[in-house]
């Protein structure tokens, strides 16, 4: 054999045989983490292969859970106690680390090395891997909804009361305001590529846009009822908004120009975006409606047997998974083709969380 083609085929091998070895869960776009609400207990789906693999028995009954694609770690909170909860998913061992009180939300730095813990009044960013306490943010108040940009530098936490909003850079802490929104407003919502910051705002039903590159206020626009939290697609191209009676507009981000409006079959439950960034999924009660983004071709409404917990659109943005209320079972639809594909069961009697380490959301 070709002396040059024997190391080639060693190496492919030997690469093959790591990345299928049993029980590594170290690829962040192909394995997803459900959470049940009657145990501690999280199945391991395979989105590539479309089946149920395993399940990890957790420390403690997860209310949010966090991958880390680059650090190969699921981490989790309870909503009970002060605590961080680790499991590495190579090693497969568990740790965890406490905090000043019990944590309501956390989220990853882009590098998946540092992650943002919020509690009351109060955020600590952490290392988990490394079991480091990094920085302190207390000059916030609860509610708040926060964000680290797409490239991590900076952390973006707004108070849902006011809509003030504290940017921390993160190399060195450096603190600026600026304000999306008057009163109670949304969770904030950041474009891919940092460009704009979008809430809802309650008091006069509207959306409104920040630039952040201008330092100044990009746009409003105004709906007939409570708009949904924005939704921008994964190129940062495209502004997806939708409010309660079901009215919904598609706004090309540079310009600001609606470029689609549109009706949905209900009051939206989530916005999602798809198949390389071309059409816009809107889920409401009983119901997913289908659309491309960028032209006036009619909707398409899915019906669903079951309403759906948390959705999720893959990396490579062809197909949608969810849980789904009152089933074991995992829906799945194909966004190419339009069909609903066959479910798959977690084994679980309740499943609600579905995290990955790599998904088509950027935006939240």
């Amino acid at each position: 054999m070709n002396k040059i083609l024997i190391p080639l085929l060693t190496s492919l091998l030997t690469f093959s045989a790591y990345a299928d070895i049993e029980g590594r869960y170290d690829d962040g776009a192909r394995w997803a983490f459900i959470s049940d609400d009657d145990s501690k207990n999280v199945a391991v789906i395979d989105t590539f292969t479309f089946s149920y693999t395993d399940q990890i028995e957790l420390k403690a009954k997860p209310i949010h859970l966090e991958v880390s694609d680059v650090q190969d770690v699921l981490v989790y909170i309870d909503g009970q106690t002060p605590t961080v909860y680790v499991y590495d998913l190579v090693k497969k061992t568990h740790w965890q680390m406490e905090m000043e009180s019990v944590p309501t939300e956390i989220t990853f730095h882009a590098d998946e090395a540092q992650l943002a813990v919020a509690m009351k009044d109060r955020i600590d960013i952490i290392k988990p891997l490394k079991r480091e306490y990094i920085a302190t943010i207390t000059d916030i108040k609860s509610p708040f909804s926060m964000n680290f940009d797409n490239g991590g530098y900076n952390l973006y936490v707004s108070e849902s009361k006011s809509g003030k909003t504290l940017i921390y850079r993160n190399h060195d802490g450096q603190r600026s305001y600026i304000n999306v929104g008057e009163g109670n407003v949304s969770e904030l919502t950041l474009s891919p590529d940092a460009r704009l910051a979008l809430t809802s705002q309650y008091k006069d039903n509207s959306v409104v846009v920040w630039d952040l590159s201008m330092e100044m206020e990009f746009n409003t626009f105004h709906f007939d009822s409570q708009p949904w939290r924005p939704y921008v697609s994964s190129d940062s191209e495209y502004i997806v908004l939708a409010s309660e009676s079901g009215q919904a507009q598609v706004i090309e981000s540079w310009g600001g120009e609606v470029v689609k409006e549109l009706k949905l079959t209900g009051a939206p439950k989530s916005i999602r975006t798809g198949w390389i960034e071309t059409m816009g999924i809107i889920e409401s009660k009983g119901a997913l409606d289908i659309f491309e983004l960028s032209t006036n071709t009619p909707v398409q409404s899915v019906s669903l047997k079951n309403d759906l917990r948390e959705v999720v659109v893959v990396s490579d943005s062809k197909t949608l998974f969810a849980t789904q209320e009152g089933s074991s079972k995992l829906f799945v639809y194909d966004i190419r083709t339009n069909k609903v594909l066959k479910e798959i069961d977690t084994k679980l009697a309740k499943p609600h969380l579905l995290a990955m380490g790599i998904t088509n959301t950027v935006c939240h």
